[in-house]
This record gives structure tokens, C-alpha cells and sequence, in this order.
């Protein structure tokens, strides 16, 4: 029987055509390598691999094995994955992206809630641009994204799920001339510095026009700020700091603005609510894990719902 491991190391030599690059990547030494290359050879009675000043070029037999050993070794992953997810959630690992609006409004509450309850899962979190994460999911590095949901719409390999929309408030610093003003204009608003994470195409539309600094991505339609920043933590500390202003939801900036150190512009136009939710591989069965933090996630998201209702 063939080592799988052996397939594994043939599988990545033939990627990189050297041997040292080749065991630097697997962690491996290099006659080790060379030596797991020719015990497959032996093993098989071919050659797979001919030495050339070059590099290292796959033979007739080779490219064959190449071809069915990355078959085979992607069923193993996927046996070994299946066999994971019947460990459950003690053992379990998870592997979340989020944009960057989500991922400050209620994942990271989510996950604590999950780790409070399983404190034996492994996860990691990927702060991401929508782009990015559908990638991710599809090539299986992410077990679930949380994105704006219109941006992967008629993605004929995912299914997803909406979670609640949460109105936006722009903000900006205590004592900003903003604050004086009743129901100010659009025009009037960004007469100050934007600062801010891209936003989705749904909302470029309405900033085009009045922010001649700002443009549309033409790749991907998102409405880029004059100020671009990477999170609504960066753009929050900017605005503390300066005249600027910003977007975000009440979650997102209700220390601030309890402390008085922020607070809510009298504008509020009506395309400026959220819409994310779940995203995942369709017909790929999901894990205990990710069960369990898409149900802490919808009970989050539920509370902080009722807390915008509560005060609206």
C-alpha cells in the first residue's frame, strides 16, 4: 500500500520543482525528501521525477501519480474532516471571516458566549473584505462567513442567511459643530472629513456627487471614503480625534457615547441600515461547531435588535 504521506511529498515537489524549497515547506529535511521520493520510486518501480540543472521535472509516470495523488489526497482530507465533525464540539475547530461591520457588532460576543459554553474548540477569525471571504468558503479555509449579503448574491455555490438589519448613525466628536445643528443637510454633513470602511454598493450610489474626494471601486462597486480605513475601531479613534465624521451602528459606539466623548448627528437617511448575514458552502455539511456559533450569533443578533427597537 502507498503512504499517503509519500504522494503528499511527490504532490508538492511537482508544484515546486526543488527539492530544498520543497522540504523547507513540508518541514521536512532535504535528503529526507529525497530519500521519501525514491522509496516511492521503489515502491511503484518507476521513475517520477527526472533531475535537470533546471529543476526537477515530472516524468510521464509522474504527472499520472500527480493527478490521481491529488484526488486521493483531498478525499482523505475530506474523510478526515467528516471524521472531525463526529468529535463534536469538545474537540472541534472553527474558522470564522467577517466584515468589518459584523465583526465588531456581534461576532465577537458570539464567540464568547460559544467559548464560554465548549472552552476546548480551537477558532480563529478572520477579519476580511466580502471578497476575500467568499473565496475563502468556497476554497474550504472558512467555515462560515458573515458578509454583506448582497455582495455574493446569485453565488450559485453558497447559500446563505440573513441576520437582522441594524440602522446606522453618523457620529462624531463631542462639542463638533455637527451636534448644533438640526436635521442638517447631506451637503452640510460632509462639509468635515469622512472616515470610514468601504461601503457596499447598495449605499455608493448616494455618496457619488457629494463627495468629490470619494469614488466607486469599478471592480467591485464599493464606495470607497476619502479617509479609508480597515475597521470601525480605526475610524472611531480618528473621529475622537479630529472633526471628522463617520458611520456606525449604536453597538458599535455606545461606550463613547455614554462616556459623552461622541455623539449622534441629526441625520438619518434611510439606506443607511445594514444587511449581512451567513454565508457558506452549499451541500457541504457544516460542522458542530459552526452550528453552535451560528445559533450564539442569531440570539446576539436578535438582542441587539430589540435594543435599537428599545430606543428608536
Amino acid at each position: 500500500m502507498i503512504d499517503l504521506k509519500l504522494i503528499q511529498h511527490a504532490v508538492a515537489l511537482a508544484q515546486h520543482r526543488n527539492l530544498t524549497r520543497t522540504a523547507e515547506l513540508l518541514g521536512i529535511s532535504q535528503p529526507t525528501l529525497s530519500r521519501n521520493i525514491a522509496s516511492l520510486e521503489d515502491a511503484l518501480a518507476v521513475r517520477l521525477f527526472d533531475r535537470r540543472p533546471d529543476g526537477v521535472v515530472t516524468t510521464d509516470f509522474g504527472k499520472l501519480l500527480v493527478e490521481q495523488g491529488l484526488g486521493l489526497l483531498q478525499n482523505a482530507a475530506g474523510l478526515e474532516r467528516e471524521l472531525m465533525l463526529l468529535k463534536g464540539l469538545e474537540t472541534g475547530e472553527l474558522v470564522v471571516g467577517a466584515g468589518p461591520y459584523p465583526l465588531e457588532m456581534s461576532v465577537g460576543t458570539a464567540l464568547a458566549r460559544l467559548l464560554g459554553k465548549h472552552p476546548g474548540l480551537r477558532v480563529e477569525v478572520m477579519g476580511l473584505d466580502w471578497r476575500t471571504i467568499l473565496a475563502h468558503v468556497l476554497a474550504g479555509k472558512v467555515d462560515i462567513g458573515v458578509v454583506e449579503l448582497a455582495s455574493v448574491k446569485g453565488e450559485a455555490e453558497v447559500a446563505t442567511e440573513s441576520l437582522p438589519a441594524h440602522p446606522g448613525v453618523f457620529y462624531c466628536r463631542a462639542g463638533h459643530p455637527l451636534l448644533a445643528k438640526t436635521a442638517p443637510s447631506f451637503a452640510e454633513v460632509f462639509a468635515y472629513p469622512y472616515v470610514g470602511t468601504r461601503l457596499p454598493p447598495r449605499i455608493a450610489q448616494a455618496f457619488i456627487g457629494i463627495l468629490p474626494t470619494a469614488h466607486i471601486d469599478p471592480n467591485s462597486g464599493e464606495f470607497v471614503p476619502p479617509i479609508s480605513v480597515a475597521s470601525v475601531r480605526t475610524a472611531r479613534d480618528v473621529v475622537l480625534h479630529s472633526d471628522a465624521v463617520s458611520v456606525a451602528g449604536l453597538r458599535q459606539i455606545g461606550y463613547e457615547l455614554a462616556d459623552g466623548l461622541l455623539g449622534v448627528v441629526d441625520f438619518h437617511p434611510p439606506w443607511l441600515v445594514s444587511s449581512y448575514g451567513f454565508v457558506y458552502r452549499r451541500n457541504r455539511t457544516l460542522s458542530p461547531a459552526t452550528l453552535a456559533f451560528m445559533a450564539e450569533m442569531r440570539a446576539v443578533e436578535a438582542e441587539i435588535a430589540a435594543e435599537e427597537a428599545s430606543v428608536s
